[in-house]
């Protein structure tokens, strides 16, 4: 018998929180079907894969599906060392993001996250831009071409899809099935808790930067303690989604921001991106976000 190993490898700010979400909201469903799903966290990655393909070996489930951002992070070679206890066919699903879209998503995360941010964004962006155009190994945020070699050369096949909040869910489940062969369209409809407090899946508008960086600098004065840090910082989550629905959502980037943004996507991910087919166009809906 054939057997599936798929890691979801994210990356960073693609909707990785809502399709492990589902995920688990489904786990019972998958297993039934044959596939066993679990969460990998960053910390101790490597050790918790390789405990979990040596139970996998025992139970001889068809397929294993295993979820982290962080899978694109770790050394091909030990990744790969990891991945040879299990006995079968290695798949990769990725998902990629614009980077206007992913650097801001990314520096928000880190202001509220526990990286506590106090840089300006103007700061992240160019440095980040740098580390994605220069190729720097482990540094890369959406730098698709170098994220599909560390995980080709880990032994998986790669499949991407592009992030669209409104379809996300639909074409991973999609991207899913095509893989295993199982009919999985049916649980790409699924009602998630509304995220609160800190939750990756809650987003801070950039007006708030400033505000959020000031919380982050007495907290790392120790000067503010951690649970009035998290609470100041949900208020502004909080504030931050009730402006969200009087006033709608708006670019949190300015547009030259954007157009650097823009350009750098073309030169890194354009071509590799038509390669697999995904559209890198600007979606009508991020225009409506730029008004």
């Amino acid at each position: 018998m054939k057997r599936l190993l798929i890691l979801h490898c994210g990356p960073m700010k693609t909707g990785s929180t809502v399709i492990q979400d589902a995920l688990k909201f489904h786990r019972r469903s998958l297993l039934q079907l044959g596939i066993s799903f679990y969460h990998i966290l960053a910390k101790n990655l490597l050790c918790d894969l390789e405990e979990i393909l040596l139970f996998e070996a025992e139970v001889m489930n068809p397929v294993v599906l295993l979820s982290s951002e962080f899978f694109w992070r770790e050394n091909p070679s030990f990744l790969k060392k990891a991945l040879s206890n299990f006995s079968g066919e290695f798949h990769a699903i990725l998902v990629s993001r614009p980077f206007r879209e992913v650097y801001p998503s990314l520096y928000l995360q880190n202001l509220k996250g526990s990286s506590k941010r106090i840089t300006s964004f103007g700061y992240f962006l160019e440095r980040q831009i740098a580390i994605d155009t220069l190729n720097q190994d482990g540094g890369q945020l959406m730098n698709a071409p170098s994220l599909d070699a560390r995980l080709s050369a880990a032994g998986c096949r790669t499949h991407w899809i592009r992030y669209d909040r409104d379809s996300l869910l639909i074409e991973f489940f999609r991207s899913l099935q095509q893989i295993t062969s199982i009919p999985l369209g049916h649980l790409s409809e699924v009602s998630l808790e509304k995220p609160v407090g800190l939750s990756p899946r809650r987003s801070l508008r950039m007006e708030f930067a400033g505000l959020a960086r000031a919380v982050n600098c007495l907290n790392r004065l120790k000067l503010l303690p951690d649970q009035l840090r998290k609470k100041l910082l949900t208020i502004l989550l909080d504030i931050s989604e009730f402006l969200d629905c009087f006033f709608g959502k708006s670019s949190p980037i300015s547009k030259k921001q954007r157009d650097r943004c823009d350009a750098v996507d073309c030169l890194v991910n354009q071509a590799f991106l038509k390669h697999h087919q995904i559209d890198i166009s600007i979606t009508r809906k991020s225009f409506e976000d730029d008004r």
